[in-house]
C-alpha cells in the first residue's frame, strides 16, 4: 500500500560534498553491502565548471559558502513501491522539473533498501540542490557563492530564494510542497492502474483516531525480539485495514448504510465503463448472437470487470482512453494473472502479413532468451557472491588469536595472520567481483552475453517452431524467397559483367581493324584467325556513322544481358582469334 513521507532539510557549510557522494553511493559509500541499494541517480543545471561531474560544484559550495550560511536544501519523498523503477524515476523528474525547473542546480538519487521490519523494498528518493537561483550570468565557483549584488548582480554571487523571507512563508510554503507531491504522486498511481492513494495531511485532519507511530528505524528494530516484532506488523496490518474502511465509509456514504453506498459506488464504476460494455455489444451482434446471447455475454463481461476492479487491476473510474485499456487488457492476458475485458478491435482492421509477423514475433522472442539469460546469468552470480561473502565471515570468525609469550610462537602467529588476512581479502574481492558482474549482466554489459548471441537466435528459432508453427513456416518460406531472389541477383550481375565485358572486346577489336593496327590489316595475322562471322560483324559496324556506333553496342550489351550464351560465344571467339594469330 503506497504511503506518504515528505521532509525537507537544509545542509550547512562542510555537510554538502559528503552528503552528495552518500546519496549518489560514491567515494566511500561504493561498492559496501550497506550501500548496494542505489536504482537511479543524475544532476542537472550544473554551471559549465561543474557539468561533468556534480561533486565538483557541492565541494566549491562548502569551500566558498559563507560560514554560517545553507549551502544546499533537501526534499527526501518515500515512493509508492507499486510502481516500477523506471515509472519511479519518471515520478522524481517530473516532481524535480515541476519544483525546481531550470532555475536551480540538482542533483537525485532513488535508493530502494530492504525495510527493517517488513523486509520489502522501502524506495525513496534524495533530491538536493542549491538555493542559488540561475541567471545566466556565467561566474567561476567562487564568485558564483558570493554575497548577491542587486545593483550589479555580475559582480555579485548568484541570488537566493530563501533570502528574506519569514518563518510563516517558509512555513506555506513547506505545506503547499507537501500537498503538490501528493497531488502529483496519486497522478502516477492513477495513471499506472493503481487503486491505492496518498494523503498528505495528518492523521488528526484526515479523521483517522490513533497515535502515530515512532520510526524505529534498523537500530531499534534490531533491539526489538521475535514476540515484539510479531505484535508491531500485526499491529500495522489491523490499523490500516481500520483506516480503509474508515476511509471507504467517509467517501462513499455518510447515512451509515455500507452495503447500499458499495452498490451505489460500484454502479458509479460501471457506468464508467459503459463504453467498454457497448463495443461488447455491438461485437457480439457482429457475430450473429440473439438477444438472450448478447444479455448473458454482458453479464459475463460485468463479473470479470468486478473482480479486476475489486483486485486492483482496472481504476475504479475509468478516465482513460480506449487505446490506455487495449494496452492494460494485451498486459494482462499476456502475464495472464488475472483475466480482463479486452476490447473488441474492429472487425475491418487489416491483418499484418505472416511474414511480418513472424519476423517480429522471432525478434520478441529473441530478446526473451537473452533477458533470460541475463536474469539466470544475475542469479548465478549473486549465488556465486553469497557463498564468497558467507566463506569469508567462516574465515573472519577463524582469526588467529595472538599467544601470550613465546617469539617463535608470535612469529607464526604473524605468518598465520598474514595468511588469514589474504584468504579473507580474496573471498570479499571475489563476493564483490560477482556482485559487480552480476550487477553488469542484468543491466546487458557482460561480455559473455557476446558469445550467447548464436545460441539467443537458435532457441528462438526452435520456440517459433515449437509454439508458432505457421509463423515459422511463413518465415522459412520467405527466407527461401529471398534466397532465390538473391541468386537470381547473382545471376543478373553476373550476366551483366559477361555482357560488359563481350562489348568492352567487340569495341577494342573494331576499333583495331579500323586503324588498321599491326596484325589486323587485310593479310593481319589476328584478324585473319578471326571467325568470317565475326569479322563481317565488325566491317558492318565500322560502316555505320560514330552517332550510331553507340547505339549499336547499348543493343548488344542488352542482348547479351538477356543471352548470357551469346556474350560467352563472343568472348571465346575474341579470345581465339587472339590465340590463333600469335607465332608460336
Amino acid at each position: 500500500m503506497a504511503s506518504y513521507h515528505l521532509t525537507a532539510k537544509i545542509g550547512k557549510k562542510g555537510k554538502a560534498a559528503a552528503h552528495a557522494a552518500y546519496i549518489a553511493r560514491e567515494g566511500k559509500y561504493s561498492g559496501r553491502d550497506r550501500y548496494e541499494d542505489l536504482e537511479a541517480t543524475a544532476s542537472g543545471n550544473m554551471p559549465e565548471w561543474a557539468a561533468h561531474n556534480a561533486a565538483h560544484f557541492w565541494q566549491a559550495a562548502d569551500e566558498h559558502e559563507r560560514i554560517n550560511g545553507s549551502v544546499y536544501r533537501e526534499i527526501e519523498v518515500a515512493l509508492p513501491r507499486e510502481l516500477t523503477p523506471a515509472q519511479r524515476l519518471e515520478l522524481v523528474q517530473e516532481f524535480i522539473e515541476q519544483e525546481i525547473g531550470d532555475k536551480h542546480a540538482y542533483q537525485f538519487a532513488i535508493h530502494t533498501p530492504k525495510a527493517a521490519l517488513e523486509k520489502d523494498d522501502q524506495p525513496h528518493a534524495h533530491i538536493m540542490y542549491s538555493e542559488r537561483i540561475r541567471d545566466g550570468i556565467a561566474r567561476d565557483p567562487k564568485h558564483y557563492f558570493k554575497r548577491y549584488n542587486a545593483k550589479n548582480p555580475e559582480k555579485g554571487g548568484a541570488k537566493k530564494f530563501s533570502g528574506g523571507k519569514s518563518a510563516n512563508e517558509l512555513k506555506a510554503e513547506l505545506l503547499g510542497l507537501r500537498e503538490r507531491w501528493a497531488t502529483l504522486q496519486n497522478t502516477h498511481l492513477e495513471k499506472h492502474g493503481h487503486n491505492d492513494r496518498v494523503d498528505h495531511r495528518s492523521l488528526k485532519d484526515q479523521g483517522i483516531d490513533r497515535e502515530p507511530e515512532k520510526h524505529l528505524g534498523a537500530i531499534g528494530v534490531s533491539r526489538l525480539n521475535a514476540h515484539a516484532i510479531s505484535a508491531l506488523l500485526e499491529r500495522r496490518a489491523a490499523e490500516g485495514e481500520l483506516e480503509r474502511a474508515q476511509r471507504e465509509v467517509c467517501i462513499i456514504d455518510l447515512s451509515g448504510d455500507l452495503e447500499r453506498a458499495k452498490a451505489e459506488r460500484l454502479d458509479e464504476s460501471l457506468k464508467s465503463y459503459k463504453p467498454i460494455f457497448d463495443a461488447v455489444d455491438k461485437k457480439a451482434a457482429e457475430e450473429g448472437h440473439n438477444e438472450k446471447e448478447r444479455a448473458l455475454i454482458q453479464e459475463q463481461a460485468k463479473e470479470l470487470l468486478i473482480q479486476n476492479i475489486e483486485s486492483g487491476v482496472m481504476p475504479r473510474i475509468n478516465k482513460k482512453t480506449r487505446l490506455e485499456i487495449d494496452a492494460i487488457a494485451t498486459l494482462a492476458q499476456q502475464s495472464e494473472e488475472r483475466p480482463i475485458i479486452t476490447p473488441p478491435q474492429p472487425a475491418e482492421k487489416p491483418e499484418r502479413p505472416k511474414d511480418k509477423l513472424a519476423e517480429q514475433t522471432l525478434s520478441r522472442l529473441i530478446e526473451e532468451e537473452r533477458l533470460a539469460w541475463r536474469k539466470n546469468e544475475e542469479t548465478r552470480l549473486l549465488e556465486e557472491a553469497e557463498k564468497s561473502r558467507q566463506a569469508a565471515w567462516k574465515i573472519k570468525a577463524k582469526e588467529p588469536k595472538k599467544p601470550l609469550l613465546g617469539l617463535y610462537a608470535t612469529d607464526q602467529w604473524k605468518t598465520d595472520v598474514a595468511f588469514w588476512e589474504r584468504n579473507l581479502q580474496d573471498e570479499t574481492d571475489k563476493h564483490h567481483e560477482r556482485k559487480k558482474q552480476a550487477q553488469d549482466a542484468i543491466a546487458g554489459k557482460s561480455e559473455k552475453e557476446h558469445w550467447h548471441r548464436v545460441a539467443f537466435h537458435e532457441k528462438a528459432e526452435q520456440r517459433l517452431k515449437t509454439e508458432h508453427p505457421e509463423l515459422a513456416k511463413a518465415l522459412l518460406e520467405q527466407r527461401q524467397a529471398e534466397q532465390q531472389k538473391a541468386v537470381l541477383a547473382r545471376a543478373k550481375a553476373t550476366a551483366d559483367k559477361a555482357a560488359d565485358k563481350a562489348v568492352a572486346g567487340f569495341k577494342a577489336l573494331a576499333t583495331k581493324r579500323e586503324g588498321k593496327f599491326l596484325g589486323y590489316g587485310d593479310s593481319g595475322k589476328q584478324w585473319g584467325a578471326l571467325p568470317d562471322e565475326l569479322k563481317a560483324t565488325i566491317e558492318s559496324f565500322n560502316k555505320q556513322p560514330a552517332t550510331a556506333r553507340g547505339v549499336e553496342l547499348e543493343r548488344m550489351r542488352e542482348n547479351f544481358k538477356c543471352e548470357p550464351d551469346a556474350a560467352e560465344k563472343l568472348t571465346q571467339q575474341l579470345e581465339q582469334g587472339k590465340d590463333r594469330g600469335v607465332e608460336r
